[in-house]
């Protein structure tokens, strides 16, 4: 059997410090991601939440943006009361379980 020679053959200087940036740019370029998603997912469900005052659909916030392992992450919130009541389908307005919905339909969650 004859041996073959690679085609190409490369050699990386100092490996790991390019491999961490690498990462570093990898954790750059997804945190801007994950922010617009967090962005969208806020948009939409102010979107789709019923309006009767205005007070339900303003309530969409986003709080402590944390970090783990350099990648970020967010809560988002609705500190208003009824909140769940317009979630569990009070409303003729959205139907019932309008916040899961929107979440599974832009992939911030996702069905077991």
């Amino acid at each position: 059997m004859v041996q073959r020679k690679p085609l190409v053959s490369l050699e990386v200087v100092n490996f790991r410090r390019e491999m961490d940036r690498i990462r570093k740019e990898v954790q750059q370029l997804a945190n801007v991601e994950i922010d617009e998603l967090v962005n969208y997912a806020v948009d939409q469900l102010q979107i789709v939440t019923p309006v009767d005052t205005g007070e339900a659909r303003q309530g969409w916030l986003t709080e402590e943006r944390r970090q783990l392992d350099g990648y970020r992450g967010a809560v988002i919130a609705n500190d208003v009361e009824y909140i769940s009541y317009l979630n569990n389908g009070s409303s003729q307005q959205a139907p019932s379980f309008f916040i899961e919905q929107v979440l599974l339909e832009i992939g911030i969650i996702t069905q077991r």
